[in-house]
């Protein structure tokens, strides 16, 4: 006799399960969804033990018939799709008709619905997976359905569960992605007999990110929106001055569906590289909207993967619409070198300017100030304020800060990641505008290349010479350094090239050429720059300031360390107690 078996019919559904209930959120995903299919306009949960000794959910969406509740139960059984070919255009979150199953077949379920009228509900009792009664039951219009003893049959399961904290908190944090992508629907959350969050239904997704966040957080959001054929993208994401310690506040969503994908997390990694530190990241609320036939949703049981038609259109939309958004987003105005009148009294200070649509502000040339000395400000998307803002540098501090005032308080500035910033802009405005600028070493140098620094220079030799290296092999391990941009002729070439070399060790063709011109900026931005401990005169103070105060990202190096910090004129009375 052989040894293959087919298994019991409970013993596939609990390891089907498996796939789809992998804790208590994903059951309260699996419930929510199907009340927003239902069209519910208010959905209330309700979980005890985190989750897994109760889960409440109810809903006043459309209900069901007795027939069609007893049926929901059964494997397979939806009402979303009717064939195969719908599978090419799913329009609800649910479709698969495995959800209702799984979490009765791994827990003790019961299910009340009503379609409204004067026919009253139904009430569907399952203990792991065996039904144990169906009965007319009170209800109004809607969907409750409670899930007890989860994972009871599957004790393996169960004990793999974090604290209910934790439990809790991933519920709670799964109700506020699917909040935010149904902003016209009321939901609350109660644990241990206390509401835990209720969010009205508001009218957008500014509002709704608003309760999420509060006001002062919300505010450091900016707008994205950007369409390319048939994409587009929209939603809000952060300012650099916005940051987390995790990615977790990053959400992504496709067609309305929250989803994870590591391509379009990447596409956000790179339009935030030179504005976050390694190790922060931002806020995001981004939905992706494509044709329901260029996207995969039928990936994964739980839905939270996709696959993509046109997956590197959809990663080039992601990043040059957060690169847009971020671009004109700006804690602090433009400014450009203005002495006042008073500059007898306070030394030169500085009003704001714009460089002109297009142009580079780091390149701009500063535009002669008005009548008594003041100037415009361009602060961030508005129309420019008459208005004189001064910022004087006062000192620098351990040769490696500058302190300077402004009309708002103190500001600190790290003189060397402010200098990257600056020659990281301008330098990157050059390179794209094809007119870099070379200087010729006096006496060319050679250095040594391990086999994997030989092989990354071979695979970028091109793009280096475009972007203004003069590099050729010399001999089999040996590099030739013959040329380096003139914007960096004060670093030392072999440690800028070298550093240029472990650029590229992590870079990849796949890249392209637009990643290889950050990684070679910033490197040699880094190499140039003036360094800590370096004394500065009031000249090159001032000069260094008014060139910050003229880049697209003043707020940090091309590395995403700060490059200034704020101390607000409100924040130091009260550390005075003035106030």
């Amino acid at each position: 006799m052989g040894t293959i078996r087919v298994l019991e019919e409970i013993v596939a559904s609990q390891i089907a399960a498996g796939e789809v209930v992998e804790r208590p959120a994903s059951v309260v995903k699996e419930l929510v969804e199907n009340a927003l299919d239902a069209g519910a306009a208010r959905i209330e949960v309700e979980v005890e033990g985190g989750g897994a000794d109760r889960i409440r959910v109810s809903d006043d969406g459309s209900g069901m018939e007795g027939d069609d509740a007893r049926l929901a139960f059964e494997r397979h059984a939806t009402s979303k799709i009717r064939s195969a070919s719908d599978l090419q255009a799913i329009a609800t979150y649910g479709f698969r008709g495995e959800a209702l199953p799984s979490i009765a077949s791994v827990s003790r379920t019961t299910l009340t619905t009503s379609p409204g009228g004067s026919g009253g509900g139904t009430r569907v009792r399952i203990a792991c997976g065996a039904v144990v009664s169906v009965e007319p039951a009170p209800h109004p219009r809607g969907t409750t359905v409670e899930v007890e003893a989860l994972f009871e049959s599957t004790p393996a399961r169960r004990k793999f569960l974090r604290t209910r904290a934790t439990e809790t908190g991933r519920v709670a944090d799964l109700l506020a992605r699917l909040a935010v992508a149904n902003p016209g629907v009321s939901f609350v959350m109660k644990s241990g007999g206390r509401a835990l969050a209720s969010w009205p239904a508001v009218p957008g997704l500014g509002e709704r990110v608003a309760q999420l966040l509060g006001p002062e957080e919300s505010r450091a959001l900016v707008d994205v929106d950007r369409r390319e054929g048939g994409l587009r993208l929209r939603g809000l994401a952060s300012s650099p001055s916005l940051q987390r310690t995790t990615s977790r506040d990053e959400h992504l969503f496709v067609n309305g569906r929250p989803i994870q994908d590591r391509r379009l997390l990447h596409a956000v990694q790179e339009a935030y590289v030179t504005l976050l530190p390694r190790g922060r990241f931002p806020v995001l609320y981004l939905f992706l909207e494509i044709p329901a036939t260029e996207v995969d949703v039928n990936v994964h049981p739980a839905k939270a993967e996709v696959r993509f038609l046109r997956a590197s259109a959809v990663h080039g939309l992601v990043r040059d619409a957060l690169a847009a958004a971020l671009g004109v987003s700006r804690p602090f105005a433009r400014y450009e070198m203005a002495p006042r009148l008073d500059a007898a009294r306070h030394g030169n200070v500085w009003g704001p300017q714009a460089g002109g649509p297009g142009v580079p502000h780091a390149l701009a040339e500063p535009s002669p100030p008005p009548p008594g000395g003041t100037s415009r400000l361009q602060a961030g998307r508005e129309d420019p304020l008459i208005d004189s803002v001064p910022i004087a540098p006062l000192a620098q501090f351990r040769e490696s800060y500058i302190l300077a005032s402004a009309p708002d308080g103190l500001v600190i500035l790290d003189q060397h990641a402010a200098h990257e910033r600056v020659l990281y802009e301008r330098y990157l405005a050059q390179s794209r505008a094809g007119r870099i600028e070379r200087q010729r070493l006096l006496f060319p140098l050679t250095l040594d290349l391990s086999p994997s620094r030989r092989l990354a220079f071979e695979a970028a030799a091109a793009s280096l010479e475009e972007l203004g290296f003069g590099l050729s092999p010399f001999g089999d391990d040996t590099l030739r350094v013959d040329e380096v941009p003139a914007l960096v002729g004060s670093a030392d070439p072999a440690r800028l090239v070298q550093g240029l070399l472990d650029e590229l060790l992590e870079w990849s063709k796949a890249e392209g050429i637009e990643r290889l011109r950050h990684r070679v900026v910033a490197s040699a931005a880094c190499h140039a720059a003036v360094t800590a401990n370096q004394p500065l005169d009031g000249a090159r103070m001032r000069q260094l300031v008014s060139d910050l105060m003229r880049t697209e990202h003043p707020m940090t190096c091309p590395h995403g360390r700060p490059a200034l910090l704020r101390l607000g004129l409100d924040q130091l009375e009260r550390e005075f107690r003035r106030r």
